[in-house]
């Protein structure tokens, strides 16, 4: 230990062989360490030891003592003997005991070769049972469609509980009952569907035995093949393991041991799999003509796409056309299309839809600390004593986020400061829960900060040797005292002291932030203001510390990495650098565009005016996910071309001339970066659907058939010239050029952010009201959240039938007494209207909003809340404010 005594290692006696291990070593975990295997059902790395199956026993030579090894820590001069006969006998009557009482349906059972018991029973020798039968009788428990319970297959080894309780900390389950009769339960004995359980699957990767399955995975067979990939959905990046069977994926599980997520997935990274076939899959290219489309060639379809893209650059010039892309795709991809966009069609047109959530992290944090993104690991969110949760419901948008936080606290004694109008899944775990009124968060962290200056409680030696433009921030935040944040954000002053000081006086303390920060208006000086937070207190840099941006999407922050933005080349190197632009140009063996690029609304914006005259888009889909959608459709349908490359024949895709076949994660090889700048490998499983092929291979082959060969014939050559152009992702390739397993580059990204001369900084933003009041014509305001059970758009996540089955409609929440005046009654269908569009939605009352607010699931096909909202771009990240509007609710006549 670096500072103090180094502890010595011990060694002892195992098997006759002298080992040695660190001192807080278990026998176990050095026998496996040593290559000597010791059987055991209950022991699972991630999970604390409690020795319940006793296999793993072993005997202690010294006093003949037999211990179980997964709770025995290592102790000098000790004997150990793993096989020994009395220790052999032990564990085939352990085995045979759990046998007695295990049904005989071996042969039908889904588990098979995988079941943990029969594997030790075999290793062990045992054959025909010799002990008396005492089967356990339960009844299958498979209402809901994700999990089939079959408690007469439980050998209570507790893996459900402690995982449930200790991992993802939702506390589901415990044991219930007492003696021959104990099985994992929920309370009360209720249905898993009706208690806390959140179906992330955890158990049933856990459980050894055919007790907790997979339902439909029942009946399947044994799978031998397995993928280790990374999940395509949000952007904590888990790493998953694919089952397959004859090219077909029939089971997602945890990825290994020591990936990032712990063995831990959420509902929608164990379940949301089945888009991967789904038959709604485009299968071949489409080419619409006189008004509906038909199935074409790939030659064709090129064809008809290069030569419509070159037409309008030559008749209009390149800045007509314009380039949306690829939070979904790999980061070799979207490095493909910015080139392809720059070099081939020669516009910096070119942007992707993190620009509606994340563009505020981008600038925010960029002028605060240097670099964009988030500054820690997230293990190290573990480690600290006090966290501020603001602007974000990690259970239902970022799982991995949300079981780091509850472990925090309830492992480690942490305390969490949520900032949040809502009552989410966290506030029962808030050691503070501030409800600010809608849009005044400014106010509040500002409050906050000049408590902490007020108060002396900043780190004043790291302000003064290691921070940036301190002198002007007394002065801006003078007017943000304790009674004036009172006043505008409705929160007791009280609290807001008490807040502020727990942060200041915690020796590490950690920022959590989502959309909620980033999608108002005015969201770049609110992440401005989290970060004076972690500077004034030195916890910007501090192990424990430090801001977490969080991405919605898979590779929203890889898109950004790889250069598609409007303004950026790969890895944030400015346009504007002479020395960065003549780098690319020398490499890529052009002239860059001289003219700056439009963003994703602005090239909407564009296109109704008549200077855009051709787009190609590649897995987004504007026509739901932008706001005032029904004008973004007028648009794209005024179009002289557009191209869509997805897996599905979207919103979007159906106003397209051309339609390209894209593979899904699935079928491709690449990587996704998360949101805490770690890239994770993704892996080719099965054979692509019909004549998909990968975006990258799209790209290069559309790159040929413009006359613009670029230089790739495999993923591995894009990642080689990254390596080489992008300082950011240096040394991701092995010497021999190949992918190495898994790598993460955030040392790579703090040292460069500290030594960045002037930063961090301080912001001395005003706070100004960024949602309009609400009024007579629309008295109720409106905001958007994630779900649980769907993603996005729900282009893939409605096509998992689980998830749609179990939650197949999404409702309009609303509090108790705004539904009591208003005469609504639960489920009743209800017109939803705002100064943009209205839309209808059926109705869940709730006691989790205050007065006057309603919340609405984002953008899905049923209810596309992004139609409510108008086009009004904030002026310096132009992102629409796409978090909160003002509505109202009409009831919906029965003869309508």
């Amino acid at each position: 230990m670096e500072g103090g005594c180094r502890l010595q290692p011990v060694t002892i006696t195992l098997n006759e062989r002298e080992v040695s291990g660190h001192p807080e070593m278990t026998i176990l975990e050095l026998a496996r360490e040593s290559g000597i295997t010791i059987p055991t059902i209950c022991n699972e790395p991630h999970l604390t030891s409690i020795g319940a199956c006793r296999l793993c026993l072993v005997e202690n030579e010294q006093n003949g003592a037999l211990l179980a090894s997964c709770v025995t820590p290592i102790v000098p001069g000790m004997v150990i003997n793993t096989e020994s006969p009395r220790v052999m006998e032990h564990r085939r009557m352990i085995v045979k005991l759990m046998l007695a009482s295990h049904p005989s349906s071996c042969l039908v059972c889904d588990k098979g070769n995988r079941c943990q018991l029969h594997q030790i029973a075999s290793d062990l020798g045992i054959g025909l049972l010799e002990l008396q039968r005492i089967p356990r009788t339960a009844a299958m428990e498979e209402v809901n469609p994700f999990i089939e319970r079959d408690m007469s297959k439980c050998i209570l080894c507790a893996k459900c509980v402690r995982a449930c309780q200790k991992l993802v900390v939702e506390g589901a389950i415990d044991y219930f009952q007492r003696g021959f009769m104990t099985r994992p339960a929920t309370l009360n004995n209720y249905p898993l569907e009706n208690s806390e359980c959140t179906f992330c699957g955890v158990c049933v990767a856990l459980c050894p035995t055919g007790s907790l399955m997979e339902k439909k995975r029942v009946y399947q067979g044994t799978t031998k093949n397995l993928v280790n990939t990374t999940c395509p959905y949000c952007g904590c990046g888990c790493s998953i393991s694919l089952e397959v069977k004859d090219n077909y994926v029939v089971a997602v599980r945890p990825g290994k041991v020591d990936t990032e997520n712990e063995g831990t997935l959420c509902v929608k990274g164990s379940y949301g799999y089945d888009f991967i076939h789904s038959p709604d899959r485009l299968k071949k290219p489409l080419l619409k003509v006189n008004g509906a489309f038909q199935e074409t060639s790939w030659e064709k379809a090129l064809e008809e796409t290069a030569k419509a893209l070159k037409l309008i650059k030559e008749q209009y010039g390149p800045d007509s056309l314009a380039v949306l892309g690829a939070v979904k795709c790999t980061n070799e991809e979207n490095y493909l299309l910015q080139k392809f966009t720059r070099t081939v069609l020669g516009t910096n047109n070119i942007d992707n839809s993190s620009r509606l959530y994340n563009s505020a992290t981008r600038l925010g944090l960029g002028a605060s600390i240097g670099f964009p993104g988030t500054t820690n690991y997230l293990e190290a969110l573990e480690q600290s004593e006090v966290i501020v949760a603001i602007g974000t419901d990690p259970a239902a948008s970022a799982s991995r986020v949300n079981y780091a936080i509850k472990r925090a606290m309830k492992l480690r004694g942490a305390k969490l400061i949520l900032i949040d109008p809502r009552r989410t899944k966290l506030s029962s775990f808030a050691h503070l829960w501030l409800r600010p009124k809608v849009g005044t968060d400014l106010a509040l962290l500002h409050s906050m900060s000049r408590v902490i200056m007020d108060e002396g409680l900043m780190d004043k030696e790291f302000v003064t040797r290691k921070t940036d433009n301190f002198e002007a921030l007394p002065g801006a935040l003078e007017k943000y005292s304790l009674k004036y944040a009172e006043t505008l954000t409705g929160i007791k002053k009280e609290e807001i002291h008490s807040a502020a000081r727990l942060y200041a006086l915690a020796d590490q303390a950690a920022i959590v932030y989502g959309t909620g920060i980033t999608q108002h208006t005015g969201g770049t000086d609110k992440v401005k203001a989290l970060a004076n937070l972690a500077i004034l207190t030195g916890n910007i840099w501090r192990k424990g510390g430090g801001i977490y941006a969080l991405q919605r999407d898979n590779n929203g922050q890889g898109a950004c990495d790889m250069g598609v933005l409007p303004d950026f080349l790969p890895g944030y190197q400015s346009m504007e650098d002479l020395g960065v632009k003549k780098k690319f140009e020398e490499h890529w063996g052009v002239n860059l565009p001289a003219n700056p690029g439009l963003t994703a609304l602005e090239i909407m914006e564009q296109i109704k005016a008549g200077k855009i005259k051709g787009l190609y888009i590649v897995g987004e889909n504007p026509v739901l996910s932008f706001p005032q959608s029904d004008l973004i459709r007028e648009a794209l349908s005024s179009l002289d071309f557009l191209a869509v490359q997805d897996l599905f024949l979207t919103e979007t895709a159906r106003l397209a001339a051309v339609v390209l076949p894209a593979a899904s994660f699935a079928e491709k090889e690449g990587t996704f970066t998360n949101f805490e700048g770690k890239t994770g490998r993704v892996r080719k499983a099965v054979v692509p659907a019909g004549e998909c092929l990968p975006d990258w291979e799209i790209i290069l082959r559309l790159a040929n058939k413009m006359d613009h060969p670029l230089p790739f014939s495999s993923i591995q050559q894009v990642m080689e010239e990254i390596e080489e152009l992008v300082p950011l992702y240096e040394g991701y390739l092995d010497s021999e050029g190949k992918y190495q397993k898994e790598w993460g580059f955030w040392e790579k990204r703090s040292y460069r952010w500290q030594s960045l001369k002037g930063f961090p900084r301080f912001s001395t933003a005003e706070y100004n009201p960024c949602e309009k009041e609400t009024n007579g014509d629309y008295p109720l305001t409106l905001l958007t959240e994630a779900s649980l059970y769907h993603f996005g758009t729900g282009t893939r996540s409605s096509r998992a039938w689980r998830l749609q089955q179990f939650s197949p409609h999404i409702f309009i929440r609303i509090n108790e007494a705004d539904a009591k005046k208003l005469g609504l009654s639960p489920l009743e269908k209800v017109r939803i209207i705002s100064p943009a569009a209205e839309l209808t939605a059926a109705v869940s009352i709730t006691d989790a909003l205050p007065e006057g607010i309603v919340s609405l699931p984002g953008s899905f096909p049923e209810t596309p809340a992004a139609r409510l909202f108008k086009i009004n771009l904030d002026a310096e990240t132009k992102t629409p404010s796409f978090k909160a509007c003002n509505v109202r609710i009409e009831r919906i006549d029965d003869h309508e």
